[in-house]
């Protein structure tokens, strides 16, 4: 619920006043809103959908909108302050921000503690030009991952979109370092959430693919983001597949505040080759990625149903990926490597100086490993939106071209 609109003497006396910014408290409101999952993890503050880049062009529609009723708009500067009263944001995914860096710049942390966190940035730094330098040799597969800011279904310049909420569509995106070709997973959410099996299954997909032409090790670099990149069922994905192939899979973890990788330059390119088109369909955005770069070869782009996706969730190998046991011993967030063996067994690193040793459990015995083949499918059907989504994405069908309506009636949706 938003909080009283703020009023001072001058609003008491105003009626006028208290109306108009009680219409901007309807219009805010009105705007959709990111699901938190899409946000950052622990905050309350709710999140715009990602079609104002700033506050001018959202500011710019609410005026819009009062011209169009013949209603006095506020000022910007009030407009902005309610803005902030409501809790809102705008919604900007970036890499992640360093803490660090930032706290430094304040005086908040020591020359000492920002030092420390330079040497570590740098030390990953010069272990991802290490590694690309092997796989470019032809003694390893070195790869960089990411998934690329959500995207919406359908985009439109159309103002009736900015009131509606739309399909959220996502890409995981994986980077080849020694031979620059690039392999982009596109979903929506009507056919996969964005959980840890999901990401694993298009890892897989890809690793299988690339190993059948040229059986090698694999080393994997990607931020530290535990849902995606660092959690037990992933681990236990990559274990599986260490172990069918009879090949050691490396993961690498870059400094928090420091994981630009090649990767987001694909990410990058899609962003411009979208710039001025309109999305009427999610599948829109699988074509748009294979033009969006030429040499040295096209991106290749798969759009996935939820078929696709393994639950690698089950049959756990390993139960835990934290390197300790005991209140004070490393966590899962300090590990900066993980290295599985084709024995089935699990080796770690807290930083890329140390030794390897071996997770601090004991794993399902070899011979009882099961095929990745005999584990189930993560969906049984596609999942549904809600039922307010699909009402917006049904209004919005008197925008979009005939030949694409279709698709919005097929989606499947709650009745609440």
């Amino acid at each position: 619920m938003p909080p009283d609109l703020p009023t001072s003497t001058s609003n008491r006396r105003n009626p006028k006043k208290i109306e108009d910014q009680k219409y901007v408290e309807k219009f805010l409101t009105g705007l959709p809103k990111m699901p938190s999952h899409y946000c950052r993890a622990k905050t309350s503050r709710e999140y715009l959908e990602p079609i104002f880049s700033n506050m001018t062009q959202l500011y710019r529609t609410y005026k819009d909108n009062c011209e169009l009723e013949g209603r006095e708009c506020l000022g910007r500067k009030l407009f902005d302050k309610l803005f902030l009263k409501f809790n809102l944001s705008l919604f900007h995914p970036k890499k992640d921000q360093c803490d660090v860096c930032c706290s430094h710049k304040t005086g908040n942390i020591t020359d000492e503690e920002y030092a420390h966190h330079v040497l570590k940035k740098d030390r990953a730094r010069k272990e991802k030009d290490t590694d690309k330098g092997i796989a470019q040799s032809g003694a390893c597969h070195v790869f960089t991952q990411d998934v690329e800011s959500v995207k919406l279904a359908p985009y439109l310049q159309a103002s009736a979109i900015y009131y509606k909420t739309k399909l959220c569509v996502h890409n995981f995106t994986l980077y080849n370092l020694a031979t620059k070709e690039v392999m982009c997973y596109w979903f929506d959410e009507s056919n996969s959430t964005l959980e840890a099996s999901v990401f694993a299954s298009c890892l897989v997909d890809h690793l299988e693919k690339i190993l059948s032409q040229k059986l090698l090790p694999v080393i994997l670099y990607s931020d530290g983001c535990c849902a995606q990149n660092r959690n037990v069922t992933l681990s236990n994905a990559l274990l599986r597949l260490a172990f069918e192939k009879n090949i050691v899979i490396t993961q690498k973890y870059l400094e928090k505040g420091h994981t630009q990788m090649e990767c987001d330059s694909v990410h990058s390119a899609i962003e411009c080759k979208l710039k001025g088109k309109e999305i009427y369909l999610p599948q829109q955005y699988m074509a748009i990625t294979k033009t969006a770069r030429s040499d040295p070869m096209p991106y290749e782009a798969r759009y996935l149903d939820y078929t696709f996706f393994t639950d690698f969730s089950k049959e756990l190998i390993y139960k835990s990926i934290r390197p300790g046991k005991k209140t004070g011993d490393p966590v899962v967030t300090d590990v900066r490597m993980l290295e599985y063996r084709p024995n089935g067994t699990i080796w770690y690193k807290i930083g890329f100086d140390d030794e390897l040793q071996p997770l601090p459990y004991r794993p399902t015995p070899i011979n009882r490993i099961k095929q990745m083949n005999h584990l189930p499918k993560l969906y049984a059907a596609r999942i549904p939106i809600t039922k307010r989504k699909y009402e917006d994405l049904q209004d919005l069908k008197r925008v979009l071209p005939s030949s694409c309506q279709s698709f919005y009636d097929d989606l499947p949706h709650s009745n609440r």
